[in-house]
């Protein structure tokens, strides 16, 4: 059943099809009796054509949100070739668009990006829009809890995951675990065995995680100064730092990976900081350990509280005395990292990650 927020979200696209395709005279009827396995069906009118259209509506046009539509809409063309899918969204994203076209899902957002194939007609419009037509984000798939699970899967995608195991792994409740991989199953990300559930599209989950992730919007980050003549020298000095005083941490960015995967020469170290303790005392700990200096900019070391209070640590691992986040964590934080980020993601995947599978 539809929310309340999707059913007006449904009512403002068809009430501006028109605007939102550019076809001035495209009209949209709602059949009296809806199919009820979809958010909506009816009759779209445009350019003198009558298309018989079922859809689904998704508040988040995310590449993880609109997975389950496209393979329940992708289904049932499958038996129904004479429906158009049609998805509707506040807003889809560069990659959640791509994905539509990859398996020929219409659809059309507030924003005014459309697209649709049927016969003779052809629309395809693409406007980012500002950032305020961006929906606010839904609970994600891809929360700090929600991400312990996934990343355990990820570690060992073709293993079969198992609700009550995963439980005590993570000391999450036995519910919990249950629901988030439900959403994968349901997502196509995952695929349900005798045994339990594998993730049958592995990259594809770490892509659209890391597609709707950002390390500086995410994290708050705060900024100094070490008068060191290089970012090696910085880590060394973090090397030698009694753990007792700054407490549990992990290196990340470009830091961390030119400990298991160098590829990109860098000039900041950025470090996640273990925020379950006192923050003043563990940055202060920080400052005096690594003579750190605050600067409004121009910083090479950036203390980092983590967005993933328990993730950013999970699967963290020691390298030549240091602590380095895991390198899923590690590919998340650099996928959209603006110096380089992608460049560096791409060779840790190559190197760290291949286990991971080719996109599907």
């Amino acid at each position: 059943m539809q929310s309340p927020k999707d059913v007006d979200l449904q009512q403002r696209v068809f009430d501006n099809i028109a605007s939102l395709l550019g076809v001035p005279d495209a009209s949209f009827q709602a059949e009296e009796t809806p199919r009820p396995e979809f958010d909506f069906s009816g009759t779209l009118s445009l350019r003198g054509h009558q298309i018989r259209v079922v859809g689904e509506v998704k508040a988040v046009g995310e590449p993880w949100a609109i997975r389950s539509a496209i393979h329940q809409l992708s289904e049932h063309r499958a038996h129904n070739p004479e429906h158009v899918p049609l998805l509707v969204s506040e807003f889809i994203g560069p990659k959640g668009r791509e994905l539509c076209k990859r398996y020929r899902i219409a659809y059309v957002d507030l924003a005014g990006n459309a697209y649709l194939e049927w016969g003779d007609v052809y629309i395809d419009k693409a406007r980012e829009g500002p950032s305020s037509r961006m929906p606010k984000r839904a609970k994600s798939l891809f929360s700090d809890k929600a991400s312990l699970v996934i990343r355990s899967a990820l570690h060992a995608p073709d293993q079969p995951q198992r609700v009550r195991e995963l439980s005590r792994q993570l000391a999450l409740s036995p519910a919990w675990v249950s629901q988030v991989l439900r959403r994968l199953l349901s997502a196509g990300y995952a695929a349900s065995v005798d045994e339990g559930t594998i993730i049958s599209r592995p990259l594809d989950l770490l892509n659209d995680w890391a597609e709707s992730y950002n390390f500086i919007r995410r994290n708050d980050l705060r900024s100094f100064f070490c008068d060191a003549p290089n970012p090696q020298q910085v880590i060394a000095r973090v090397a030698s730092a009694p753990t007792h005083g700054i407490g549990r941490y992990a290196l990340t960015l470009h830091a961390g990976a030119s400990m298991v995967a160098p590829f990109s020469e860098f000039h900041e170290v950025h470090i996640y900081m273990d925020s379950s303790g006192l923050r003043e005392e563990t940055e202060q700990a920080w400052k005096e350990t690594l003579d750190l200096h605050p600067v409004a900019t121009g910083g090479n070391v950036y203390l980092t509280w983590p967005y993933y209070k328990e993730g950013a640590f999970y699967g963290r691992g020691n390298v030549e005395g240091l602590w380095v986040a895991s390198d899923i964590q590690l590919y998340v934080d650099l996928y959209n990292y603006p110096v380089r980020g992608r460049e560096q993601a791409e060779y840790l995947l190559r190197n760290r990650l291949a286990h991971l599978g080719s996109p599907g």
